[in-house]
């Protein structure tokens, strides 16, 4: 039988990677995040990245990443906080995964080193196009206020009700 895949979504910052990390490990699965492989594609950091080559050089290795993990069953994946622009992405990433959307206060998100997200203001921007498409792609949606441990256990409770195992 094939795992179904736990896959994360959420504004860059709201701890997708380390909940997803403390994931893995609690459920011996193995630990992907959608950015991490694209700088590991590139051989550069995602701001460099964008400085580079731009926004749309970056969301179509993003595609590309979702196409990857779609393919793959049984993982912890955290993705990028733009995978939800393209409806193919998330399209993909439902195949063989179930969503939770990461919810986290705008303020607390940090913001340093972050292409499109350096100011409260493009935070809060970026937030008023990207919370639909978050909601409407999440299996679930769980607030990350402040206790990662708590989300976690959320995280598990429901994918243990809800996945197909």
């Amino acid at each position: 039988m094939v795992e179904q895949n736990i896959v994360l979504i959420g504004m860059p910052g709201c701890g997708k990677s380390h909940i997803g990390k403390m994931l893995a490990k609690q459920m011996e699965r193995e630990f992907l995040d959608t950015d991490k492989m694209i700088e590991e594609k590139t051989a550069m950091p995602v701001p460099e990245i964008f400085a580079l080559h731009g926004e749309a050089f970056f969301r179509a290795l993003e595609s590309e990443c979702a196409e990857t993990c779609a393919k793959l069953s049984g993982k912890v994946i955290a993705t990028g906080g733009g995978m939800v622009l393209k409806a193919e992405n998330i399209r993909l990433l439902k195949e063989n995964g179930r969503l939770y959307y990461l919810r986290r206060d705008l303020r607390l998100l940090p913001r340093k080193g972050r292409p499109l997200s350096n100011s409260l203001e493009a935070l809060e921007k970026m937030f008023c196009q990207r919370s639909p498409l978050y909601l409407q792609a999440a299996d679930c949606v769980l607030d990350n206020q402040a206790q990662p441990q708590q989300a976690m256990q959320a995280i598990l409770e429901d994918f243990r009700e809800n996945s197909s195992h």
